[in-house]
């Protein structure tokens, strides 16, 4: 048995239901296409997560993505092929916590093989993911094949203790990883992702972008404590200053940034002191 196949099984026995089930990635299983190769995702008791160098174009053109800036750099072709393949709308800007948000409780890290195989990344990544488990329900992390560069020799991973351990670490943590061969697979498991999730009633739902001084109101809300991007859009267009936020009540705060009570309450405390 595989490593990530072990270590899923474990985290199957000691998870608590708050992450993605395996029903879940079950249903993140694209419609294959003729005359087009996929590869497979070992997920537990044998069951595969396949994605596809291309799929039909979303039924759901509505579907809506967040993509952090910091992505264009190395990622502008999965952009392009969410937008133009699988025919989401795609935002960009600056998300700081994650490199894409699919669903109003969902963020997607991407990491290369050798990127997590560093020693000097860990720590870097123990934070990162840390801190958005602390704000979303569900976090995955695609990790993606390093790709050789022109007139390079293609070379194979070695897999170290430290990358092994790294992964044991976060699935412990409740990290669901899933495993992309480059930017096509990673832009069909963010298009399946957000398809699962609208299915669940969990698609973002609000315009992903606000002008005038709903701006203003975004950027205060982002520095608020458990505030997603998805939490602080949801709040732009619920209340109709950043004073209307603050004056109301807990359960309107929860139920306009689609968060906890416990994560309301901190939320509404920092924004008072910091008004």
């Amino acid at each position: 048995m595989e490593l990530i196949d072990h270590m899923r099984q474990e985290q199957s026995e000691d998870s608590d239901g708050d992450l993605l089930s395996d029903d879940d990635f079950q249903d993140v299983s694209l419609r294959q296409p003729r005359a087009v190769e996929s590869h497979h995702v070992r997920k537990p008791h044998g069951t595969a997560v396949t994605a596809q160098t291309q799929i039909p174009p979303a039924a759901d053109a509505s579907l809506r993505v967040l993509v952090d800036s910091r992505c264009i750099s190395g990622g502008s072709e999965v952009v392009s092929r969410l937008r133009l393949r699988h025919g989401l709308q795609v935002h960009v800007c600056s998300l700081i916590s994650s490199d894409f948000i699919v669903s109003k409780r969902m963020a997607v890290e991407r990491q290369s093989e050798s990127e997590l195989a560093g020693v000097q990344n860990r720590k870097r990544l123990q934070d990162r993911m840390q801190r958005l488990q602390a704000t979303f329900e569900r976090v995955c992390l695609i990790i993606e094949r390093d790709r050789a560069k022109p007139g390079e020799t293609v070379r194979v991973f070695q897999r170290s203790r430290c990358y092994d351990g790294t992964l044991a670490a976060l699935v412990k943590a409740g990290v669901r990883l899933l495993v992309s061969n480059g930017p096509d697979d990673t832009a069909a498991l963010l298009a399946e992702l957000a398809q699962v999730e609208r299915r669940k009633g969990q698609a973002i739902g609000v315009p992903l972008e606000v002008k005038g001084h709903r701006q203003q109101a975004l950027q205060f809300y982002l520095t608020l404590p458990h505030v997603s991007y998805v939490s602080a859009l949801n709040m732009c267009h619920h209340f109709s200053s950043v004073s209307h936020m603050i004056n109301s009540s807990v359960e309107e705060l929860q139920a306009s940034a689609l968060m906890s009570r416990s994560r309301a309450a901190v939320c509404a405390t920092a924004a008072i002191l910091r008004s």
